[in-house]
């Protein structure tokens, strides 16, 4: 089947393996195939966009992204902590808080503050953290209102490509600003290809790699919905708007098509 989209183009370690496993969350070879990709102006309410899907969205993170445990290793891999430390963190648009878990399942006694502009969302997340301690949860609009705290570690994946570029400028500000001196910024998410040429390859990449995973078409039809309200923008425009933030040391850790990860400190 070819998919006439809604694709909107506006846009580890062995111990750590085994913990992605364990939650319970394979990766698969590329093959190409072709995809008509139709862009759309209109905008979706991320919100209820997110609320509509917090049912079943763990249920198909493994099958849309092939990389799944690369992608989440990298990243809390940057975390400069040792699982006997105690320190705060931050996950900005944690959703049902999958990425927390990983966290959390690594240093034990952090500090967890979970953010979502998404009620439902972040209802799952408080049944997935059931009984555990340390954990707190709040709904915010990371676009419309500041961030309230001090963090040593501030993490986001799969979130900040719903901002424009102006808006993501501004939310690096917000997030330079919440975190002390010397902490770390960490972001998991997804970019937008330089040239339209290496857009499409992307997408056409992102579409084989689902369809080998075995995704049910109406699943691919859900996933390319919600892409509708993207607003990715390019690598380096992303990792520009982090310096000019004021973040030093920033830099690209991983990248494995459309999914990056990527750092900047607040140098002490």
């Amino acid at each position: 089947m070819v998919y006439k989209g809604q694709l909107y183009i506006n846009n580890t370690n062995a111990s750590f393996r085994f913990t992605l496993r364990s939650q319970g969350l394979c990766c698969h070879g590329t093959t190409w195939r072709s995809v008509i990709l139709k862009k759309e102006d209109k905008q979706l309410n991320i919100a209820k966009v997110f609320d509509v899907a917090a049912s079943d969205y763990d249920s198909t993170r493994r099958k849309y992204i092939s990389c799944f445990d690369d992608f989440y290793g990298v990243a809390i891999e940057q975390i400069p902590y040792t699982k006997n430390d105690q320190f705060n963190i931050l996950d900005l648009g944690a959703g049902t808080g999958l990425l927390s878990a990983l966290v959390k399942e690594i240093f034990p006694i952090c500090n967890l503050t979970l953010t979502d502009i998404s009620g439902e969302m972040l209802q799952k997340a408080k049944e997935r953290f059931s009984g555990v301690n340390n954990i707190s949860f709040v709904v915010h609009d990371y676009v419309k209102e500041e961030l309230s705290g001090e963090y040593d570690v501030v993490v986001s994946a799969l979130s900040l490509h719903h901002s424009t570029e102006a808006e993501l400028g501004s939310v690096f500000k917000k997030i330079f600003t919440s975190l002390k001196s010397g902490g770390i910024f960490i972001n998991a998410d997804q970019i937008l290809g330089r040239t339209p040429d290496i857009e499409r390859k992307y997408a056409s990449a992102w579409l084989d790699q689902a369809i080998r995973s075995k995704c049910t078409d109406d699943e691919i039809q859900v996933a390319l919905k919600r892409m509708e309200s993207d607003k990715t923008i390019p690598l380096s425009n992303q990792l520009n708007l982090l310096e000019k933030a004021g973040f030093s040391e920033v830099n690209c850790w991983y990248q494995y098509y459309r999914y990056a990860v990527y750092t900047g400190t607040k140098r002490g």
